[in-house]
């Protein structure tokens, strides 16, 4: 009952807070996306303190704004071409739309109606209701700032957290992962992945607000939100999270023309080490050796597991290509196809494609795949450092994503339609300048 009551409580003061400004209430979201990890069940339906906040907060703002609920009226609004009503770009309209058909689909595609419906409400249906307060909410550069500045806020203490776990080794509930040999650190998600997944997309969001920056304090403040981020993600020991920090730093000088050249000079140097040293080339070859196996030795290696992973998703989607396992359905789906039975089936295939091809469909592939066209090309018609830094995040999370999920889980979703918010505000406010 204590428990129920603090989270009645803790409503309670959000509702005051947010019906007060939408915005402040909008920024208290950003700042607690970890907050999902907070589960207790409403009439039996599981929920998490996150998605009562992101509930309560869309209905404060449809209310403030007079909006009808009718859905017909919202796919009308959708459709609209008259920008001034909608703050989502046409280039962005029809991806969304078809990202929302396809899950909605593969929920009844889904072996696991009731898990079905909690992702599809978590992960697509929660996260477009933010992206839709997040767009017609937020409308200045520095309104931006202050919700990259909001999880910056949750970045600083996880990063905090993870230097007194990397030195003690306190709290990591795995006792593999606490002994000092071995030692990563999982903070309060629980397992180290996690960190680095949530953490990239904002050090690159960061360093864009940061190079605007004029107030000291946030200046030494973005500063240590970016060297403790880091720091947690090198002490995850995660190499997907290393590759996506290193293409995200990589994009970052790439986009600078003072370094362009030099770093393009030294990139060319290394593919010719690797091409011509011995050492460096059986590496790889000992590499690709291991990476081929389909029987696995009972402790494989990371590159193992996730080659067969992809092997065996492929296999499944071979014999279901078009509605691929559903929402949830993914492990009963290659259940048949899975080869060695001493290692775990994963919530998902671990490649952010695959990922929602296996969950969402053909259709969900192609519809994030447009998503991706349009974001790109939308930011393209609007260069500024903040641009800039969404880039840097979706590339970073890109290429983490290539051997891990960065977007099946309740903040990564909001965290990642946040990055495609911020392209769309900045896109709008420079259509109306223009205008």
């Amino acid at each position: 009952m204590l428990y129920y009551f603090l989270i009645i409580l803790f409503y309670l003061c959000f509702l005051y807070f947010a019906q007060k400004n939408v915005k402040n209430g909008l920024y208290l979201v950003c700042a607690l996306l970890p907050t999902y990890l907070i589960r207790f069940s409403v009439f039996g339906i599981p929920a998490t303190l996150l998605e009562g906040m992101i509930i309560i907060l869309f209905i404060i703002w449809l209310i403030k704004e007079k909006i009808s609920l009718n859905p017909l009226i919202w796919l009308k609004n959708l459709k609209n071409k008259n920008e001034e009503k909608n703050a989502i770009p046409k280039l962005l309209r029809w991806p969304i739309i078809l990202l929302l058909i396809a899950s909605t689909i593969s929920v009844f595609v889904s072996p696991d109606l009731r898990n079905a419906l909690g992702i599809w409400k978590a992960y697509f249906i929660e996260p477009i209701m933010f992206l839709l307060i997040f767009v017609y909410n937020i409308k200045t550069s520095a309104e931006i700032k202050n919700v990259i500045k909001a999880l910056g806020v949750t970045a600083l203490a996880i990063g905090i957290f993870a230097v007194i776990q990397a030195l003690t080794g306190a709290l990591i509930p795995n006792a593999f992962w606490a002994a000092e040999a071995t030692r990563r650190i999982t903070t309060f998600f629980g397992y180290p992945n996690a960190n680095g997944l949530f953490l990239i997309p904002i050090v690159f969001l960061t360093l864009g607000s940061l190079a605007t920056e004029k107030k000291l304090i946030w200046q030494i403040i973005s500063r240590l939100v970016v060297t403790l981020s880091v720091i947690a993600i090198i002490c995850t020991h995660s190499t997907g999270a290393v590759l996506g920090l290193v293409a995200g730093l990589l994009a970052i000088v790439l986009f600078y023309k003072k370094t362009r050249l030099p770093v393009l000079i030294s990139c060319f140097f290394v593919l010719l080490i690797f091409t011509f040293s011995p050492a460096i080339q059986n590496k790889i070859s000992n590499s690709l050796f291991l990476a081929s196996q389909t029987r696995l030795p009972l402790v494989p290696t990371d590159l193992q597991i996730r080659s067969q992973i992809g092997r065996e998703t492929l296999t499944m989607l071979s014999a279901r290509p078009i509605f691929g396992a559903g929402l949830a359905g993914y492990q009963t789906a290659v259940a048949p196809y899975h080869v060695n039975k001493h290692i775990e089936i994963f919530l998902y295939p671990h490649d952010f494609f695959l990922n929602f091809w296996t969950e969402t469909g053909l259709l969900g592939l192609l519809a994030i795949i447009w998503l991706l066209a349009g974001f790109f090309r939308l930011a393209a018609k609007n260069p500024n450092i903040l641009t800039f830094s969404a880039i840097w995040a979706i590339i970073a999370l890109l290429v983490h994503g290539l051997v891990d999920v960065p977007y099946f889980k309740n903040d990564l979703a909001i965290l990642f339609w946040i990055i495609i918010g911020i392209v769309i505000i900045l896109n709008n406010k420079e259509m109306c300048q223009s205008g």
